[in-house]
């Protein structure tokens, strides 16, 4: 079976913190099964708030649990790819929600594909040594979980080890069984399934990746329809229409005033308006002198 890519729809990949929204919406639907295979011997007790610095830091999700008997904080950190400031982030994160909860914090960064991974503990010399912990979701054992029936884990299968179609076709049955008088909440399942499977590097074969999407082909429906997917879709259709009134912006202030480029393409960086940005390229393209453009640009940046 040959996969295409409609040219008219973006791909997911290219979609903004699509899973990293994939991530938190999946963990918040069932959060009291989903934490205890995290972190084993946790017990959900309650989800607190996000906040940390308003509006300058959010942490991916924050939860109140009894682990070993006693009350803790568990932060968790979803990371798709390498970011070479995560460790800093985390104690800094670390630090704020022990000082607004009085709890100890448990920091686990959640690898759920193939990066090179932060490596515990960040050492400041003479200041701090601060320890949290890793878990690479695509070393985990796929069948493992289906084999205990850990059905609120299913969703991320694909990130995992020892993915194939029968497993997929029984992840599917056994879903649909749970879910047949919830059409919303398996419609959701089989999103995050398939959303998944495009991005994943886990199933070395191709032959058995294609026979695992055409599985999942028969929600294709579900799939599109899907409210995220929708929003998701709109959000990289705007972001793709901010980036080519940008690229005007520069082109235009170049043709007109070769010496202000690049001042307007350190400007353009700091507009995410696409109406903003379009009457700006209007006002750039009348203007009737350098001075005006300068202003143009630096003063629409400081509103």
């Amino acid at each position: 079976m040959e996969v295409t890519q409609d040219p008219q729809k973006p791909s997911l990949n290219d979609l903004p913190q699509v899973y990293d929204t994939t991530f938190k919406d999946w963990i918040s639907q069932q959060t009291p099964a989903i934490l205890p295979v995290l972190l084993p011997g946790a017990r959900y007790e309650a989800t607190l708030d996000v906040e940390i610095i308003l509006p300058v830091m959010r942490v991916d999700k924050v939860f109140k649990i009894l682990y070993h008997g006693k009350e803790q904080i568990l932060h968790l950190e979803f990371q798709a790819g390498y970011d070479s400031q995560l460790k800093s982030r985390l104690s800094v994160y670390n630090a704020v929600l022990y000082h607004k909860h009085g709890l100890p914090v448990i920091t686990i960064v959640v690898y759920p594909f193939k990066v090179t991974k932060a490596v515990s503990p960040l050492r400041v010399p003479k200041i701090l040594t601060f320890h949290f912990k890793t878990l690479a979701l695509f070393e985990l054992d796929a069948e493992d979980l289906v084999r205990q029936h850990r059905t609120a884990m299913y969703p991320i299968v694909p990130t995992m080890q020892n993915v194939h179609a029968n497993l997929i076709d029984q992840i599917i049955q056994e879903l649909e069984e749970l879910y047949r008088d919830d059409e919303v909440t398996l419609s959701q399942q089989i999103v995050w399934l398939k959303l998944l499977l495009e991005r994943t590097d886990t199933i070395p074969s191709i032959e058995e990746k294609e026979r695992i999407e055409k599985r999942l082909s028969m929600f294709d429906q579900l799939f599109e329809e899907s409210p995220m997917i929708q929003k998701l879709r709109q959000q990289s259709f705007e972001q793709g229409e901010i980036h080519a009134l940008r690229r005007i912006l520069v082109s235009v202030t170049r043709t007109r005033y070769p010496d202000l480029a690049e001042f307007a393409q350190q400007q353009a960086s700091h507009f995410d308006n696409s109406g903003a940005l379009e009457l700006l390229v209007q006002q750039v393209a009348t203007a009737p002198d350098a001075g005006t453009v300068r202003w143009l640009l630096a003063s629409d940046t400081e509103k």
